[in-house]
């Protein structure tokens, strides 16, 4: 699932159609792409090719940066502005009505289908932080372009006289839409993103003063006589682009790129600077240039992938690093590395707390802490390491530091090389003293009830000799009374007591013995009711 990040736009959510009511929005909206648009649109149309197609086209950059930044729901305003920009641009121009119309309707479509295949395959949150969104957005700039060149090419041959083939107008429109997307839509990408994500004051200035150390490199282009210094100019911009990349944000990154894309367009439009040079025929000049515009706009992009990926990776190993650490310290449990070839051995950054060592050591430090009664068995168990037994698991105990012993349970896992030598041992060293004092108290806990139910067998046995010996005695003398009682009544007495005795006999045995107590001895009530007794 996709979920918000710092830096992504979500599309139709951005903060400024919170602000104001959904209509303001729009209108406000289209009024600025329009503005924008003409403006671009007005300096790439100072420079045409023979077949009255214009060379740059940044506007085409303007168009999709904003409705692949701020989705579908910007979708109207940008084909209003669209629309209105490109028809009032070609009747400053030589431009017919029909043609105009045409040609802003393939402006309008090709922005429009570059967004779509951006969040088609990409979602509904687009950011330049890898690789393969910029190989996408180079491939949707290219699907775009060549979509739109062909009604383009459609609408030059039905409302201009043009001598070029069909097939050059479509070349130049391709190139000079797709170029304009690579190297102008990124850049209004980042600049709407500032509004959700502002970067630090910090970050800020150093992003600031980089890119106006790149746009004075620049200006060499402008002011700066030909060769021999016109490719040391050129180079010169490299290592800063770099230095961009690597320190700044991505948003930076793609304003230095758009920075470059600029001052190329004008010193060629104007033909001033490096690429002004008028003994050089305006083709080849024309085809440096986008070259130049090209190379710089891929080289920025993929750096600033490369080094957004590299930062990605760096917070997600560090966050991971520091959740191991807390799941560490609060199992009690320590990483080691033991490489056995130099005898050191680095810890995790709880050592101190489990073991009272420092991160870095030696395994022989180690070892002389190990329990005298437990080393050669800790040993042992290191020598008996084979490549086709590298595991371990074996408990002993330590002494820290301190003079405290602890338990310690450890576990790892041996490297060798291909002669069967150990070359380091990895694992994990858990501190298990609160388990093992829980395992001797439960022992002595089971000892103290097994001795008191000795105690209490002893004490239920004795009361039972010492209850049955009086009664024994009650019970001969009153076989003996019987035997001399000579009176009836005395005797059904006599016979009635001896008879309670033997029924009580059965009052403490399973059910089936007194079932058969009930049987020989009816009760009592009805023994002394009166009712004869068989």
């Amino acid at each position: 699932m996709l979920q918000d990040r710092p830096g992504d736009v979500v599309l139709g959510a951005h903060p400024f159609s919170r602000s104001f009511s959904p209509w303001i929005f729009t209108a406000s909206l289209a009024v600025a792409v329009g503005v924008a648009y003409f403006l671009a649109a007005r300096l790439s149309l100072a420079l045409l090719t023979p077949d009255g197609v214009a060379v740059f086209w940044p506007a085409a950059g303007v168009s999709a940066g904003v409705l692949i930044a701020l989705g579908p729901k910007a979708r109207l305003s940008v084909i209003t502005g669209v629309v209105a920009a490109t028809i009032a641009a070609n009747l400053f121009g030589d431009r017919n009505i029909p043609g105009a119309i045409v040609f802003a309707g393939c402006n309008a479509f090709e922005a429009v289908l570059v967004s779509d295949l951006i969040g088609r395959y990409f979602g509904t949150q687009f950011r330049l932080g890898n690789l393969r969104r910029v190989l996408g957005l180079v491939v949707a700039a290219i699907i775009g372009a060549a979509a739109s060149g062909i009604g383009a090419t459609v609408g030059y041959l039905l409302f201009h006289q043009s001598a070029t083939s069909a097939l050059t107008i479509w070349y130049h429109w391709f190139g000079s839409d797709a170029i304009g997307i690579i190297a102008v839509a990124p850049f209004v990408i980042g600049l709407i993103t500032i509004a959700r994500d502002p970067p630090s004051l910090r970050k800020s200035v150093e992003g600031t003063a980089a890119l106006l150390i790149l746009a004075a490199a620049s200006s060499l282009f402008i002011f700066m006589p030909g060769a021999p210094w016109d490719d040391v100019a050129l180079v010169s911009i490299f290592p800063i682009l770099l230095w961009i990349a690597a320190r700044c944000r991505r948003r930076f990154v793609t304003a230095a790129q758009f920075i470059i894309a600029l001052a190329i367009v004008w010193m060629t439009t104007f033909e001033i600077g490096l690429f002004g040079d008028k003994s050089v025929a305006i083709d080849d000049r024309i085809l440096t240039a986008q070259a130049v515009i090209l190379t710089f706009s891929l080289c920025a992009l993929s750096l600033g992938a490369l080094f957004a990926e590299r930062r990605e990776h760096e917070t997600k190993l560090t966050e991971s690093e520091l959740r191991l650490q807390d799941a560490l310290r609060a199992g009690r449990v320590m990483a080691f590395d033991w490489d056995v070839r130099s005898g050191g051995s680095q810890l995790s950054d709880n050592a101190e707390q489990v073991l009272g060592l420092n991160r870095t050591g030696t395994a022989a430090s180690f070892l002389e802490r190990v329990h005298p009664d437990d080393r050669v068995r800790f040993n042992g168990c290191v020598r008996n390491l084979r490549p086709g037994n590298p595991s371990y698991a074996i408990s002993y105990r330590y002494l820290r530091p301190d003079g405290q012993q602890v338990w310690i349970e450890s576990t790892g896992r041996a490297e060798f090389d291909e002669a069967g030598r150990i070359l380091r041992i990895k694992g994990l060293r858990a501190d298990i003293t609160e388990r093992k004092r829980f395992e001797e108290e439960l022992v002595e806990a089971r000892k103290a009830a097994e001795q008191a139910n000795r105690a209490k067998s002893a004490f239920l046995a004795a009361a039972s000799h010492d209850l049955r010996q009086p009664l024994q005695t009650l019970k001969i003398l009153q076989g003996t009374l019987a035997r001399q009682i000579h009176d009836s009544d005395a005797r059904v007495d006599c016979r009635h007591w001896s008879l309670a005795g033997d029924y009580d006999r059965y009052a403490d045995q399973p059910p089936r013995y007194q079932s058969a107590r009930n049987r020989k001895y009816p009760p009592l009530d009805k023994r002394f009711s009166g009712e004869r007794h068989t």
